[in-house]
């Protein structure tokens, strides 16, 4: 299912002239690494950068300190800022950021159990905010997440602009 979602999201921005950047945090990379198998993602996929700590995220990724305290790591705000930020060191058409909970040793709470994912999509100057809960082992969780990355990439660059 994820190859067949990652070859789908490959296709499709190669036919329309479309390239990718990715941060990735709790897949560390597995995003990357399963479009890598694609045919022609090297015309699609720019680079992929694993911000996994904190520390990654504001050195590279210029997410400022207080907004990882005030809201964690691991949520909407430090996921938008990321999928934001990548623009500033390379050009491309869309920007996608993850992160998440695949244990439980994060900030995971009971509104934000182990399993939560962030996605943050941006494409054409608007970015695009999901979240989602899934169940499993640590790299049940990243797969799902990451095949999940591929359908919300997908489904935002091939929604219609509205006139």
């Amino acid at each position: 299912m994820i190859q067949k979602r990652a070859n789908g999201l490959i296709q499709f921005m190669q036919k329309e002239g479309l390239t990718l950047v990715l941060a990735e945090s709790m897949t560390c990379g597995l995003a990357a690494m399963k479009l890598s198998s694609c045919i022609g993602v090297s015309d699609v996929l720019l680079a992929s950068l694993v911000c996994y700590t904190p520390k990654a995220k504001t050195q590279l990724l210029q997410v400022k300190p207080a907004t990882i305290h005030s809201h964690t790591c691991e949520s909407r705000e430090v996921t938008r800022k990321m999928a934001l930020n990548l623009s500033k060191p390379i050009k491309a058409d869309v920007y996608a950021a993850i992160t998440g909970l695949a244990s439980s040793d994060g900030s995971e709470t009971k509104d934000k159990p182990v399993g939560t994912v962030f996605y943050a999509i941006r494409y054409k100057r608007k970015t695009h905010d999901f979240r989602n809960v899934f169940r499993g082992t640590p790299l049940e969780i990243k797969t799902k997440a990451t095949g999940e990355l591929y359908h919300l990439i997908l489904k935002t660059i091939q929604k219609p602009e509205p006139e």
